[in-house]
């Protein structure tokens, strides 16, 4: 006698002990009525114990143990291997572009004030008087700088200016 059809695939999930509570129930129910699901059931049973792993080793039981502490300590060390291979990488691409700066660049090398001097061929922007500036500018920049509001008399007399700032330091102190 042969067993359902419908049954073939939950009766080798059962016999391998992977059927779900609720499923098992059902079958076992099922099993009770019907020879032929009965008779398959045994051969599965039978037919996965011929192909059923041995026990493992204690040797076998201490490495699957061991295997997650030598993963993690194997990925670890690749992590740093490649750390370091970039911290070497980047140290590698600074000397390339130090050394290209100081070959293409021409004085690039030099400390300033020991080399010969170059003439300088600066522009500057015309100077203008403290006076000629307007007392809308004046109060636009002393605004900006958050200054309290100059006297415009300073800024007509220069001796004032001098006598009146000159300030002995021990004083201020």
């Amino acid at each position: 006698m042969a067993a359902c059809p419908d049954q073939e695939e939950r009766l080798d999930l059962h016999a391998a002990g992977a059927l779900e509570d609720d499923e098992a129930l059902g079958l076992i129910q099922h099993l009770e009525g019907c020879e032929g699901c009965r008779q398959a059931l045994a051969t599965s049973k039978e037919l996965l114990s011929l192909v059923a792993l041995p026990a493992l080793s204690p040797q076998e039981k201490t490495e699957i143990q061991e295997l997650p502490r030598r993963t993690l300590s194997e990925w670890r060390r690749g992590a740093r291997r490649q750390g370091l291979g970039l911290k070497t990488l980047g140290a590698l691409v600074a000397t390339v572009a130090a050394v290209t700066l100081v070959l293409l660049v021409p004085g690039a090398w030099q400390v300033p004030g020991l080399g010969p001097k170059a003439p300088v061929t600066a522009t500057a922007a015309p100077a203008t008087d403290v006076a000629e500036l307007d007392a809308e500018t004046m109060a636009a920049i002393e605004a900006w700088a958050g200054l309290e509001p100059l006297d415009a008399v300073l800024f007509e007399d220069s001796q004032g200016w001098d006598e009146e700032f000159d300030i002995d330091v021990g004083e201020a102190l």
